[in-house]
């Protein structure tokens, strides 16, 4: 099985035991939607994982869980769900040519996903999407420059910084967790694993929205 098929599993249950994103992080973009639009988005996530990849357990070959049941209250916005999925894609798009890695770079990228609301757990309308994605194949000293240029470029960019520091793993793995306010999402940015063997793992989460009235995220889940 290849590094890519590993990384990022696409079957069913193998969804269902991948890591989730940063709690810190979405904690943080929660309040802030909270206060700015009056609707809550509290959106749980692991401390040390990214959604669809595993945790960095020192050797880069972590077993992140999820419980598959998301998270998340009121909605920010209404938007069909296919339109969010674009949309979160086209900002992925956009940090990944910013972080500009090198020629030779493996990017994984098995697409932005829906996870379900606590406000709406019959996922009648409400949903969140989460995007997690990589870069490896590339020398440490690659990323850590591309992580360099996301930590330094972002801000001017509208994200605001709520965490720059390292996990508490054998690698002691450098971490950046970041908010858009405007757009409702929230980033965890990892360098996780060790020497050539690292990735550079990126994981959007955005708050809740909702369907327009009469359609249902129910199906894309």
């Amino acid at each position: 099985m290849s590094a890519a098929a590993r990384w990022w599993p696409v079957t069913r249950a193998a969804a269902v035991r991948a890591a989730l994103t940063a709690r810190a992080a979405l904690a943080a973009l929660a309040a802030l939607t909270a206060l700015t639009t009056g609707c809550g988005a509290s959106m749980t996530k692991d401390a040390n994982e990214a959604h669809g990849a595993p945790g960095d357990d020192g050797d880069g070959t972590g077993d992140g869980t999820h419980d598959g049941t998301g998270t998340g209250t009121g909605p920010v916005a209404e938007k069909p769900v296919e339109m969010a999925r674009e949309e979160l894609r086209a900002l992925s798009d956009q940090l990944l040519e910013l972080a500009a890695p090198a020629d030779g770079a493996t990017v994984t990228d098995p697409g932005p996903g829906v996870d379900v609301c606590a406000d709406d757990p019959d996922r009648e309308r409400l949903f969140t999407l989460y995007h997690a994605w990589g870069v490896h194949r590339l020398p440490r000293a690659d990323l850590e420059r591309a992580m360099d240029r996301l930590r330094q470029h972002l801000p001017a960019e509208g994200w605001l910084v709520t965490e720059d520091g390292v996990l508490n793993n054998a690698n002691r793995s450098p971490r950046l967790l970041l908010e858009h306010p405007g757009l409702h999402t929230a980033a965890d940015i990892t360098l996780a694993g060790r020497g050539d063997d690292s990735q550079l793992r990126v994981t959007l989460q955005t708050a809740c929205f909702s369907t327009p009235e009469g359609e249902s995220p129910a199906g894309e889940y």
